[in-house]
């Protein structure tokens, strides 16, 4: 060691400095992680898959301090943002139909880079996404126009007959209840009946009539029971005539007619 050449020392010892400080800066980067990215609809059309059109924004974060975050589409810078949220709009009508590939670099304070992966996308025109649209829209407007339709007729099968409320008998009420503003009676919500935003079009299966309906609670349901059970039981404690006594009433009413 005494008979090294001291310059070699020196040269050896400025390598390994410089090695160990770019392996800690290495070290440092690979913690902090990389750059992730993330795309959503402001306005247009989005498929679920590849395909879009309109307005969109792109969104960029990573663990590190970053100084600015540049946007590419393809190999085309579009703009860059210097502050949080690292985040840049753009239209895809402003570039060419087709594949596009869209990420994004940022840039930490000691000038380390960070890539993000890449988003492919189709950009599509207005036309072609509105007949897409269109694809999904129509079926879904059939289904909604069958169960119209649906909703129509099944009243006109089942609605022709009443039936006598269950005294005594506590109801259940699987699609929820409501009570009938025409003779009071509680009854179930029919899978048939018509939604009007807050309240539903439905039959009485007790006194027949068609109404508009809201969804009352079970304490309220349960209080309508209770009540259509006491006016049963009035009716129920106030004798029937007998045939003589309806004559006689009928007779008694019939000095009071013309002849």
């Amino acid at each position: 060691m005494a008979g090294e050449n001291p310059l070699k020392l020196i040269r050896n010892s400025f390598l390994f400095a410089l090695l160990l400080s770019l392996c800690l800066v290495w070290s440092v980067h690979a913690q902090q992680g990389d750059l992730t990215i993330s795309m959503r609809r402001d306005f247009g059309y989005s498929s679920g898959g590849a395909d879009i059109q309109g307005l969109f924004s792109v969104t960029a974060s990573a663990p590190a301090k970053l100084t600015k975050v540049a946007f590419y589409v393809d190999q085309t810078l579009i703009g860059e943002v210097t502050q949080e949220p690292y985040r840049l709009q753009f239209n895809t009508d402003n570039y060419p139909l087709g594949m596009h590939q869209i990420y994004a670099i940022g840039t930490t304070w000691d000038g380390f880079p960070f890539s993000s992966r890449i988003l492919n996308a189709n950009f599509v025109s207005a036309s072609e996404s509105w007949q897409t649209a269109m694809k999904i829209a129509i079926p879904i407007l059939g289904i909604s126009l069958l169960a119209v339709l649906f909703a129509a007729v099944i009243p006109l099968v089942t609605g022709l007959k009443t039936q006598m409320f269950p005294v005594g008998v506590q109801l259940s009420y699987p699609l929820g209840g409501a009570i009938c503003p025409k003779c009071g009676s509680p009854f179930a919500i029919h899978i048939y009946g018509l939604n009007m935003l807050t309240h539903k079009y439905d039959r009485c299966p007790y006194c027949g009539k068609w109404s508009m309906v809201k969804f009352a609670s079970t304490e309220k349901l349960r209080v309508a029971e209770q009540l259509q059970w006491s006016r049963a039981n009035e009716k129920a404690q106030v004798p029937e005539m007998t045939p003589e006594e309806k004559f006689k009433i009928e007779l008694d009413d019939s000095k009071y007619h013309d002849v």
